[in-house]
């Protein structure tokens, strides 16, 4: 399978290196001193499962001339549609194009782009992220749920699926996709701000009551936003998801990732998007609220440095 993984981050980087080890044709579309660093030393991979390090094709813009089977877009939800745009011409018709993105509305961003038959619904849950250039760090879960938006079982999933267990990568097909979208949004509604805020592990968060209880409640708000919106999920959903994450290796949020090294966060596609949904369907969201609040004061404060 010709795979193309658009950004090399701590996500794509992950996925796109178990897949090269495993011998899969696949080439890295990433920028800056990263792309330098994985084009004159390789990729390096700190893994809980075992390091490695490997040669991959890794390019800053792609070949119009190369045409992929599978695209994996990993980037930052603020630059999908830039991404997208930069990779028309490497789209055929029979591509399948999948988002590992944050948010509930990725998919169809790409499918209003290149067209709805092209993707499929997918959710990664993976702690990682860049060390350093060329260098990434892999220290919790690293699954991948797939499945057509619409339900159905289709071979293209099965094919992927069988790839991606040929690279010893945990992965499955729901036949709810757009639920376990949600449920992840659910996570990271509860996570991803308050760690960025505290500057905290999500179990540090959760070792104190009172902050336990901020992520629980942005999670239940979540929820209820989700069910407003016939995404059925269940009513302890957010028990269990603060359960699992517990018995979970240590995982550093994206979101305060970003803060660390000075990036602008992803909070419009969180937090604020459960906000907006909430205000259209006159659902009271006060904690999300607040956590989009604060987070908006310091992305603006960044983007003024």
């Amino acid at each position: 399978m010709k795979i193309l993984i658009v950004g090399a981050g701590a996500v794509g980087g992950y996925f796109g290196g178990m897949l090269a080890k495993a011998g899969e044709d696949v080439t890295f579309l990433a920028r800056g001193e990263h792309l330098k660093a994985i084009q004159e030393k390789g990729l390096y991979i700190k893994s809980i499962n075992g390091d490695f390090n490997i040669k991959i094709k890794a390019v800053e813009r792609p070949d119009d001339n190369e045409k992929y089977d599978l695209i994996i877009i990993a980037v930052k939800s603020y630059d999908l549609s830039n991404a997208c745009n930069n990779i028309k011409g490497t789209v055929k018709n029979d591509t399948v194009l999948m988002s590992l993105l944050n948010g509930v509305d990725s998919e169809e961003i790409i499918g209003g782009i290149f067209g709805a038959d092209k993707v499929i619904g997918s959710v990664a849950f993976i702690g990682s992220q860049i060390l350093e250039a060329g260098v990434i760090s892999h220290t919790a879960s690293g699954m991948i749920t797939i499945g057509e938006l619409n339900g159905s079982r289709s071979k293209r999933c099965e094919e992927i699926l069988n790839t991606f267990e040929r690279a010893k990568i945990p992965i499955k097909i729901s036949e709810n996709i757009q639920k376990d979208i949600w449920a992840k949004m659910v996570w990271n509604a509860g996570f991803n701000a308050i760690t960025a805020l505290t500057g905290s592990l999500a179990s540090d968060v959760l070792s104190i009551p009172e902050s336990r209880k901020i992520v629980e409640m942005a999670m239940k708000e979540t929820v209820e936003v989700a069910n407003k919106k016939g995404i059925r999920l269940s009513d302890d959903l957010a028990e269990k998801t603060i359960s699992k994450t517990l018995k979970t290796g240590e995982i550093k949020t994206s979101m305060l990732q970003d803060r660390e090294n000075g990036k602008a966060m992803e909070i419009d596609s969180i937090n604020g998007a459960i906000v907006r949904l909430g205000h259209e369907m006159n659902i009271p969201v006060p904690v999300n609220e607040t956590l989009y609040g604060a987070i908006k004061i310091i992305n603006k404060r960044l983007s003024s440095l």
